[in-house]
C-alpha cells in the first residue's frame, strides 16, 4: 500500500515476513475486538471502518486489486480456525455487474485464504449496488436478498460481509435462513463507528 519493499523501514517486517502488509500499513488499520448480538445472533468484527480501512477496501473492490485479498484476515487466521471450526462461510451477494467488472467475488476471494468450506447461497433479486444509496434505500436491501435455487444450506453457517452499516443485507440473509435448522454466527470484517456505541452483549 505504501510502495516500499517490506523490511526497508521496520525490523518488525523481517520478523513478520508472511504478513502481506508492512508494519506501517498494518498499524494504520484500527483493530477492534467487537462483539454484539444482531437480531439474536452473535456478530463479530475485527476492524473499525474508518478512512484507512475504506482506502484499502476501495482499492480491493473498486480498483479490482485482487492481490489485496489476503490483507484483511491475515492477523486473525488462527482465531478463525479455532472459533469457527466446522462452520461453512456463506458470503452475502455482490452486484452481478460488479463481479463481472472486477472478475471475482471480493468476499469469496477474501475468505478463500482460510481453510473453511464456502457456500454461495445468496443472490440479489434486483441487481443494484448499495454505494451512494440513502439509509432508506439501503434498508430495502433486506427484501432484495434471496436463496439461490436448489442450494444446500449447511448445518453451521458463518454469515460474512465486508462491513456493517445499516445491517439491512445481513437481515435479509437471516430472513432467508429462518426456516432452516442451522446454527448461524455472523462475521463482518469491519464495523461502522455508529455500531461501536452499542453495548456489548456477549464477550466470548
Amino acid at each position: 500500500m505504501c510502495g516500499l519493499e517490506k523490511g526497508d523501514g521496520d525490523i518488525i517486517d523481517i520478523l513478520e515476513n508472511d504478513d502481506p502488509l508492512c508494519h506501517t500499513c498494518r498499524s494504520s488499520l484500527k483493530h477492534v475486538r467487537f462483539r454484539m448480538k444482531f437480531h439474536g445472533y452473535k456478530l463479530y468484527a475485527s476492524y473499525v471502518y474508518d478512512d484507512a480501512f475504506a482506502k484499502i477496501l476501495v482499492q480491493y473492490k473498486e480498483c479490482f486489486d485482487e492481490a489485496l485479498k489476503t490483507v484483511f484476515l491475515y492477523p486473525f487466521r488462527w482465531w478463525f480456525m479455532i472459533r469457527f471450526f466446522g462452520y461453512t462461510v456463506c458470503y452475502l451477494p455482490s452486484s452481478k455487474e460488479k463481479i463481472a467488472k472486477r472478475g471475482f467475488h471480493h468476499l469469496e476471494k477474501m475468505f478463500s485464504s482460510l481453510s473453511l468450506r464456502q457456500a454461495d447461497l445468496f443472490e440479489k433479486v434486483n441487481d443494484f449496488d448499495q454505494k451512494n444509496r440513502s439509509v432508506e434505500e439501503r434498508m430495502r436491501m433486506a427484501d432484495n436478498i434471496a436463496l439461490k435455487k436448489d442450494c444446500v444450506v449447511p448445518k453451521k453457517v458463518l454469515l460474512v460481509d465486508d462491513t456493517i452499516t445499516t445491517g439491512a443485507s445481513l437481515l435479509g440473509a437471516l430472513r432467508c435462513l429462518k426456516d432452516y435448522d442451522c446454527k448461524i454466527v455472523i462475521y463482518v470484517v469491519s464495523v461502522n463507528h455508529l455500531w461501536l456505541k452499542k453495548p456489548k452483549i456477549f464477550e466470548k
